[in-house]
Formats: C-alpha cells, structure tokens, sequence
C-alpha cells in the first residue's frame, strides 16, 4: 500500500531569491518554530517541490532520477533529505502538529499577549520607542478633520513596516487630534488565520508603552454572536503585527484611558463568488451586526481602526511578472477599493475584488469590507497612498490612510 508522505507546511512564507547565484527560496516561519529563516537551494529545493502529500518515497526517487537525466540517487538519500524538512518543522507532519499543538496549549494559558515585535520592528524601550513614534507621527503635517471640524469615528493605517510606511501612519494617526475615545476596536488582517472568519481574543495586549486593556465582556459578546465565523483559540494573535503596530500609535497619543477589542479577519476570498458583501456570510452577519450595534449607539466614545495594507505584487506574491509591470493596474484596483471605502459602498467594494479575481492579493481585503459593513454614514478622506518596493525579490506592497468623520 502506497504511504505518502505530509506535505509541505500551509502557513510557512516562502520567498524566491537567489543566494550565490543560485535559485533559492528563503522559508520565514511566523509560527516561531523556525527561529531563524532557512535558505533552500539545490537538492533540498527539488526536493521540496516534490513533497505535496501525495507523493510517496519511490515517486520521489523516480522524479529527481528523472530530471537529473538518469543520474541514479538512492532511497536513502531521499529519506535523509525528508528527515532533515521534518526535523527543521518544514513538514506538516505528526511531528510538527504536536509541537504547535504545544504552542497553542502555553499560549492559551497566558493572560497577557505580549508585544511579538519588540526589538525587531521597533525598539523595545520606552524611551526610544516614544522617540520614534514621535519621529513618525511628525511627518504628518497638517492634522486633518471633517466637516465642520467634525473628529475621526474610524481611520484605515497600514501595517507595513515602519520605515517603509511611515508618511501614512502619520497621516493616519494625524486624524485622530481631539479624539478621546474610551473604546477602540481594532480590525486587523489575521495573516495566519486557519480557521473561521474572525480571531477574538480576551487577552490584554503588553507593550514597552504600557499595559492595554481588553473589554473581555465585549468580547464574550462577539464570539457569542460569531459562532462558528470565530476561530476557537486565539494562537492567530500570538505573534501577529497588524493589531500590535496600530496599538503602539493609540497608546502614545492616548496614553491609558481606553480598552480594546481586538479581532483578526481572515479571508473572505472564498465567498467573493458566492455573496455580494460579507454581512451574507452564516456567522459573519451576526458579528459584524453586534458591531454596528455598538458604533450606532456609542458615538464618539468608540473609534475604529482598521490596520491593512492593499496590494501584494510579484514574484514573492506568487506573481510571474516583476512589480514594476504590476504596478499601474494594482494602483488602478486599489483606488478602486479605495473610492468605494471613502463612499461606504460595500457592495462597489466587493464587486471591484471579485472583478479581478483577487489578482492582487489584497490582505487587508476582508478587515476592510468589515469595516464597511459597521461604519455608520461617514465622510471619508484619503489622506496617503503609497507603494513600498522591494528590489531583491521585485515584488510590491501598498498602503493607504484614510479617515471617517
């Protein structure tokens, strides 16, 4: 009886690059169980190609012999080379489900999420991570405001890397002067969401800045109203960048006088052919109506801030063209998305994304359409749009601000 072997890991980011002047593909594990990132090249690369979870020992023996032009390779260089993929938890194998299952075990006992970036991202003290956001936040200029200095009731930031997007997080952040609220609810793209449409979590969020309170109630509330639309556990939040970096900017312009509600959005892509706007999504409607509930009756005290990036193009995306020949139509898509946010037509939205397919891989696609869902009527405003390219991979990412008045 044929015995295939597990395949390839789903949640592993696997960049092409090339390293001594070889094709390789750089592995990044946000999971953590990779600690470093590993460069794959040669042998182990073919090798990885091979492993889909449906080829056996002798298929991939026969495969490699066959693309080396008959250079024979034995059974037991192909098991040595599967071992060493399991042992660096490259292999979604027993081995690996059982380490991960021990993560989400130790997680789910903690009380407090502590910042996963801290020392990478962004400093880890205090005093030179107030610096910083100072240096940011002072690059937005002009603070802008609605109509007759109408405040913010919600802003779109992204989540890209600091350096890379720092002109839009101030303009984003920018919008908040003379806000005070006493509840923020956070929208976040779950990069790593397996399953259901959203990922809540009753922790409180610890940063250098401080300690974040999360409305735990609120929170019971939504999973209660979600159901199956929620994720069971919170692992999804463990090490995720998108809540934490909007989280940094609210407690240095607001200090500690607010809680959370922290939710991850996973992908809606799946349901872009079968409804035209995600409150026709079983579980998803009841969820985001709690939401709307709450932003209809709260005013002012309730700001909503939805952390997303747009389009994520070339090779490294999973594109065969460079990002600089992507560029002008994922622009064209994105301030397509971007007029039917600043319009609140979810419908125009949604409609824009199944168009091209999702062609462009926009993350911040379903946390955006969330908020479009909840958001009363709303003057919205671009105040930055930008693309971030990265030459070593000729891939692209961009990101906006915007605000609601």
């Amino acid at each position: 009886m044929k015995s295939n072997l597990p395949k390839l890991r789903d949640d592993l980011e696997l960049i092409p690059t090339s390293y001594q002047g070889q094709k390789a593909v750089i592995v990044r594990d946000t999971l953590g169980l990779i600690r470093n990132p590993i460069v794959l090249q040669g042998d182990a690369l073919n090798l990885v190609g091979l492993i889909n979870g449906r080829n056996d020992i002798p298929d991939i023996q026969f495969e490699i012999v066959r693309r080396q032009g008959g250079v024979f390779v034995s059974r037991e260089s192909v098991e040595r080379l599967v071992a060493e993929l399991d042992a660096a938890f490259l292999l979604d194998s027993e081995r690996y489900r059982a380490a991960k299952q021990g993560l989400r075990d130790e997680y789910t006992r903690l009380k407090v999420r502590r910042a996963s970036h801290a020392g990478q991202a962004y400093p880890s003290s205090k005093e030179k991570l107030e610096k910083y956001l100072d240096s940011i936040l002072s690059l937005g200029g002009e603070a802008h405001s609605g109509e007759n200095g109408k405040k913010a009731l919600a802003i779109v930031a992204p989540h890209i890397d600091f350096e890379a997007g720092k002109k839009a997080y101030a303009k984003a952040y920018g919008a908040l002067q003379g806000a005070a609220p006493s509840k923020i609810l956070l929208l976040g793209t779950g990069h790593h969401l397996e399953e259901g449409f959203f990922s809540l979590t009753e922790k409180d969020f610890k940063t250098p800045l401080g300690l974040a309170r999360t409305d735990k109630a609120f929170v019971k509330e939504l999973r209660k109203a979600g159901g199956n639309a929620v994720a069971a556990d919170d692992l999804a939040h463990r090490r995720e960048h998108s809540l934490e970096f909007q989280l940094l900017f609210l407690q240095k312009i607001f200090g500690a006088g607010f809680s959370i509600v922290p939710v991850l959005c996973s992908s809606f892509q799946g349901e872009l052919s079968k409804v035209s706007r995600p409150s026709q999504i079983p579980g998803v409607d009841a969820f985001l109506g709690v939401l709307a509930d709450r932003l209809a009756v709260s005013g002012q005290s309730v700001l909503v801030v939805a952390g997303v990036d747009f389009s994520h193009i070339g090779p490294k995306f999973g594109h065969r063209r460079s990002a600089s020949s992507l560029v002008p139509e994922a622009e064209k898509h994105d301030r397509a998305l971007i007029e039917a946010c600043l319009r609140g037509d979810v419908e125009a939205f949604w409609a824009e994304s199944r168009r091209v397919k999702d062609e462009y891989n926009v993350c911040g696609f379903s946390a955006l359409a969330s908020l479009l869902e909840i958001l009363p009527r709303t003057e919205g405003r671009l105040l930055d749009y930008d693309v971030w390219m990265e030459a070593a991979t000729q891939s692209a990412v961009s990101f906006a601000a915007m605000a609601f008045y």
